[in-house]
């Protein structure tokens, strides 16, 4: 059975997860965008209702990270966070039994 993630993403019966888009295999139900691309530029490029320099709340650099489809380019997530920290937005579609 397939699993509909959100609107770009889906896990297939065999446990991959792909792309809705373009099918382009993103990763497993642990890792579900192990594969995707990542970039990572200033704030304020998120747009106009990010004004305020983060330099006046935290000593630490912060970017804009946004995760896409390698293939189709597809926006897969977005997050406003420290530089030096891993993604705080986790997807784990991993079952214990």
């Amino acid at each position: 059975m397939t699993l509909f993630i959100d609107d770009n993403l889906e896990q297939l019966p065999d446990g991959r997860v792909v792309c809705r888009h373009c099918g382009h295999v993103l990763g497993d139900a642990a890792q579900p965008l192990r594969d995707a691309r990542v970039r990572e530029t200033a704030p304020d490029t998120a747009g106009p209702s990010v004004r305020e320099n983060a330099s006046r709340f935290t000593d630490r650099p912060v970017v804009f990270r946004r995760t896409f489809c390698p293939t189709c380019l597809t926006q897969l997530q977005a997050e406003i966070v420290p530089g030096d920290e891993p993604s705080s937005r986790h997807r784990s579609l991993a079952v214990d039994a």
